[in-house]
């Protein structure tokens, strides 16, 4: 039996935490032992510990007292004092980390043997991986890593972590191809592997309205789009969501907007919402665990993002029946659409291309029903079945 470690940021809401847990769930636990760290203890925010399958020992590395410490300075880093503060926590933080996950893979290795292959799901250990034992070591890259890191002296020191791993897994082609142009000295040993999906739950969720107040089963009768995302206005475009909005209800469109998710610039998008006098138009639902039954409901699902990996709602949406409308950022939407034959893209921060979509779709939706019959062979690529396979090849496969 192989001795199997994955290590990932956290157990939140989010969608690589909900891949981390497809995949924990999918694998062959009587072929793998497999361990799991979690670098942040979130305690009630840890959503997904009850998801992880039994067999998987979950071992936390920061303690949620000290992760709160940190949050508290970093809130209030205007402050001279607090901003020391915050980068000598963030510095003992590392250290504790680094130590802490250490001790963690020595105590899995007495107990089961010499670890073969150490999984960074979110490249959150690339700093301090050489310091870890095993046989093999593999990263996952989840985004574009040109458009994150922005600075080209960050993206340069990314590429140097990257040289300590034995694979480098993209999750889909574009990304593969980045990263093989980025980082020419680590082509070889760069794959891709999709993002796997449980059809079946994900199908059966979106039939299932039993965690709906009544107030939440009027909204789902309504006429509306929808979006779930993180709200961070980093990352996620926003802007651009709701002014294309705006200027798609100019043109006539009656339909509302849903807005699925929570975060750090949920006030901004509060104000932006205010600002354009969508109040009545525009509803923030906040986080719910089930998504889907929002999405199948929907007309259709609206997406804006300034860059992604292999943004998993959209192919969520499409496995609810949904077409999807996307900016056409790095990486992923192009990719999953097929460069627009299963669904449309725009150009990543124009309104004026997000509201003529919307229009059209909207006065004339005979085409969302055109696209929504592209959709059920394009997603087969993404089954759980099929994508865990590629999982094993990597976890099978033993160094020279």
């Amino acid at each position: 039996m192989r001795n199997i470690v994955f290590r990932s940021g956290s157990l939140r809401m989010g969608g690589l935490e909900r891949v981390l847990i497809e995949v924990l769930q999918n694998l062959n636990l009587e072929k793998y032992r497999v361990s799991l760290i979690i670098e942040d203890d979130s305690g009630s925010e840890n959503i997904f510990l009850d998801q992880v399958p039994k067999d998987i020992e979950v071992y936390f590395v920061k303690p949620e007292e000290m992760i709160a410490e940190t949050h508290y300075h970093r809130e209030r880093k205007k402050s001279l004092y607090h901003k020391i503060m915050y980068n000598y926590y963030m510095y003992k933080e590392h250290r504790y980390v680094v130590t802490k996950t250490m001790d963690i893979m020595s105590e899995i290795e007495r107990k089961y043997g010499e670890i073969d292959v150490f999984v960074d799901y979110d490249w959150g250990a690339r700093r301090y991986a050489e310091k870890l034992k095993a046989k093999k070591k593999v990263i996952w890259i989840h985004n574009s890593m040109v458009k994150m890191l922005g600075k080209e002296s960050k993206i340069k020191r990314f590429g140097e972590n990257l040289k300590k791993y034995d694979t480098v897994v993209a999750i889909c082609d574009e990304m593969k191809e980045e990263l093989k142009k980025t980082y020419p000295f680590i082509a070889d040993k760069v794959i891709r592997i999709y993002n796997p999906f449980n059809f079946d739950r994900i199908e059966r969720l979106s039939e299932d309205r039993s965690g709906l107040t009544e107030d939440e089963l009027k909204m789902l009768e309504d006429d509306y789009i929808v979006a779930v995302s993180r709200l961070d206005t980093v990352q996620k475009d926003y802007a651009t969501l709701i002014r294309g909005f705006k200027r798609a209800k100019e043109k006539g469109i009656k339909e509302k907007l849903y807005i699925v998710g929570d975060g750090p610039n949920r006030a901004e998008i509060e104000n932006l919402i205010r600002e354009n006098e969508l109040e009545k138009e525009v509803r923030l639902l906040g986080r719910k665990t089930n998504p889907y039954i929002w999405m199948r409901n929907s007309l259709f699902f609206v997406h804006s993002s300034h860059y992604e990996g292999l943004p998993t709602v959209l192919i969520e949406a499409m496995i609810t029946g949904r077409m999807v409308v996307s900016s056409d950022c790095p990486t992923g939407p192009y990719e999953i659409l097929k460069g627009g034959e299963c669904g449309i893209l725009f150009e990543v921060e124009s309104i004026d291309e997000l509201s003529e979509s919307l229009e059209s779709l909207l006065k004339n939706r005979e085409s969302i029903k055109e696209f929504e019959a592209t959709i059920k062979e394009r997603i087969l690529e993404f089954r759980s079945d099929i994508v865990i396979k590629e999982y094993e090849k990597v976890l099978d496969d033993k160094m020279e």
